[in-house]
């Protein structure tokens, strides 16, 4: 027999069997299913009798009703849907529904092979305006003479400095 079972911790637990062809779902207590909640409205939606399942419809509620999370005017049930009455959620169980449906396979149009990881591309040019740092061994040598000779030409302007500028005068 289908049913709904409340998810909610205000009224965790509860079940409510469905039987009938319209079953009217509110707050107010002339409700075949009360659910004494203040998000859910006086008359907030009705259970109608489809083939051997339900389905559920909206009766312009102010919190709306929802199933799986989308806000909706009347859809069919399935097993294990989620269904919101305002703020109160119930799961749909029955014997007869199909389970929701699978998620559809992976468009053929889109490649994941080709998203792993390759290391670079052979394209791949340097963003940076530098060059890398790694040099050659000729190379080093250069940078240290250069390095040498400036120093040295620093020394020799430190002597003509110390020579002709502190002079006594």
């Amino acid at each position: 027999m289908p049913r709904l079972i409340v998810q909610s911790q205000e009224f965790a637990g509860k079940v409510f069997e469905l039987s009938g062809p319209t079953l009217s779902i509110g707050r107010l207590p002339d409700n075949a299913l009360h659910i004494d909640h203040n998000s859910v409205s006086g008359h907030h939606a009705e259970i109608l009798l489809d083939d051997k399942d339900y389905k559920v419809k909206d009766l312009d509620s102010t919190n709306g009703t929802r199933v799986n999370g989308e806000r909706i005017a009347e859809q069919k049930l399935r097993r294990n849907d989620i269904v919101r009455f305002g703020n109160i959620e119930l799961l749909y169980d029955s014997e007869f529904a199909a389970p929701a449906q699978a998620l559809p396979e992976p468009s053929a149009r889109v490649s994941l092979s080709s998203s792993a990881s390759q290391g670079r591309p052979a394209s791949f040019t340097n963003s940076s305006p530098f060059p890398k740092g790694q040099t050659s061994g000729s190379k080093k040598w250069l940078f240290a003479l250069i390095g040498l000779a400036l120093v040295a030409v620093g020394c020799v302007g430190y002597y003509v400095f110390a020579l002709f500028l502190s002079t006594p005068a």
